[in-house]
């Protein structure tokens, strides 16, 4: 199932826990371990214009404008 960015933020606004948990299951997947409440801060710095930090931040960001899937 494609995940457009639109559809990304629509989810994080609705229910960014949800999102996180799901958003850190994939990023352990690629072998970062990382806390769904990191996922969900850097999600909403991203999406307030904050820049990606590099490993898992850059994942989000990439999520976040071009969508997953």
């Amino acid at each position: 199932m494609q995940l457009t960015p639109e559809r990304i933020k629509a989810l994080l606004a609705a229910d960014p826990k949800r999102v996180a948990f799901a958003f850190q299951a994939t990023l352990r997947d690629f072998g970062y371990d990382v806390r769904a409440a990191y996922v969900e801060t850097e999600a909403k710095r991203l999406l307030e214009g904050g820049r990606p930090k590099g490993g898992p931040s850059m994942f989000i960001a990439g999520w976040l404008k071009e969508g997953m899937g």
